[in-house]
């Protein structure tokens, strides 16, 4: 049986409490959103929050969102997928 470390990833310490990274970042800034909801007006309601979706990297969230190829998100699980199909289209 192989060691095991408690509360953290291999070893290295995760993010503070109540702070997260990359698609994780976005959930938490949109929670208690009520769906459905437009692009637009995720943008224009929640655009400003300010996100990280690498460490030490801030940027406001509209950023993230105007990668989104969706107009429209019925639940947060749009979101999340169409935040991750726009990121994966802008790395590549």
């Amino acid at each position: 049986m192989g060691k095991r470390s408690e509360g953290s990833s291999y070893g290295k310490p995760g993010p503070e409490r109540g702070h997260a990274y990359g698609i994780a970042s976005v959930s938490n800034a949109l929670g208690g959103v009520d769906f459905p909801m437009s692009k637009q007006d995720l943008i224009d309601r929640y655009g400003d929050r300010q996100i990280e979706w690498t460490k030490g990297n801030p940027q406001a969230l509209r950023d993230v969102l105007k990668d989104a190829h969706e107009n429209e998100f019925n639940s947060m699980a749009d979101v999340v997928s169409a935040v991750s199909r726009g990121h994966k289209k802008t790395i590549m």
